[in-house]
């Protein structure tokens, strides 16, 4: 069989779960009968090009990337491109579906690279959550409802709506070992966000954005703990019940985007930014190993800061803790001037 068909079968499986799950969903989909689409799986009969079509609009896969490996051409998906954000539940939706395929796999090995702070750190706090949210609505997608209005923390409404996928998505997502890379500028936006909007008279209540430095300085007090202990822990989570490992690097040298490589013998992908929240997904499989190489290379130059690092560690820290004060003394300064 040719190698076309393996990798299909995986793909698909990745979408509908088990074996069994592949049979009743193919069954469903092309409206064959189970026998049919037994045969089919295990070789001994092909899928037609009408079926192909069918398979490859409804798991959006490219057929190009099946059959042609050694194309320098490359495919990237971007989800956001035909589902607008109408709401943060929108956003959300998406996120809780893949953390609910990829949480369970074993062995799932996860790098991350990041000039901004990894989105997930905001959802451990509503109010974080709330301005990152109310930034991308008026900036990036372009959501009616928040064009007008101030920004106000006790306006989040929403949160009552996207919590409990929230809360499924951090615990699937911190069930799972990384390895992350951060640069010292990865508040340098957030921050700029803060001054920007309480400047331009977008805060209801200014004293808001000071609660936002509180908050900012609360979760990297937090990330400190966690590179500390080596574990990836929840806020006030203790550590000795926790066996899921984090691993920090501080990139000094190499300017990156944020870029999540996940990967596992049935799951392999690549995330990148782009017109952030918003991301681009590729599974080309001659990116992926070059982006693990790139990975080996940056993890060579990087200056470990988790567990045993504590020099390197209290140094890069609090480098980020004086950016975080410099920003709350301009932000008073910018207060007392309304």
């Amino acid at each position: 069989m040719e190698n076309y068909h393996y990798k299909l079968i995986e793909k698909i499986k990745l979408y509908l779960g088990d074996s069994k799950s592949t049979v009743e969903g193919l069954t469903q989909i092309l409206h064959l009968s189970s026998s049919s689409v037994y045969k089919k799986l295990n070789g001994s009969s092909s899928f037609s090009i009408e079926e192909l079509i069918i398979i490859m609009k409804e798991f959006n896969l490219s057929f190009d990337e099946l059959v042609f490996e050694k194309r320098k051409k490359i495919g990237f998906q971007f989800p956001f491109k035909s589902r607008k954000i109408n709401t943060f539940h929108d956003y959300i939706i998406p996120l809780k579906m893949f953390m609910a395929v990829a949480a369970p796999i074993p062995d799932l090995n996860i790098q991350y690279a990041t000039n901004e702070l990894p989105f997930f750190f905001y959802f451990l706090d509503k109010d974080l959550t709330y301005f990152k949210f109310f930034i991308y609505a008026v900036t990036v997608w372009d959501m009616n409802q928040y064009k007008d209005i101030k920004f106000n923390l006790e306006d989040f409404s929403e949160w009552y709506v996207i919590k409990d996928d929230i809360d499924f998505i951090m615990d699937k997502y911190y069930s799972i070992p990384n390895v992350e890379l951060w640069n010292e500028g990865v508040l340098t936006n957030t921050l700029n966000q803060i001054k920007y909007f309480l400047a331009a008279g977008a805060f209801k209540n200014p004293d808001d954005a000071l609660m936002l430095c509180d908050k900012l300085m609360m979760m990297i007090n937090h990330v400190y703990k966690m590179a500390k202990t080596g574990k990836k822990i929840k806020l006030n989570q203790n550590p000795d019940l926790i066996d899921t490992k984090f691993e920090m690097f501080h990139n000094e040298i190499s300017h990156t985007n944020n870029i999540l490589l996940i990967e596992s013998d049935p799951l392999k992908q690549i995330y990148f930014a782009y017109d952030n929240p918003n991301y681009i997904v590729t599974d080309n499989d001659e990116l992926i190993e070059y982006t693990r190489d790139w990975f080996k290379k940056i993890r060579k130059s990087a200056l470990p800061i988790s567990l045993n690092a504590e020099k390197s560690r209290r140094a890069f820290f609090n480098l980020i803790r004086k950016q975080i004060d410099t920003t709350r003394e301009e932000i008073k300064h910018i207060i007392s001037k309304f």
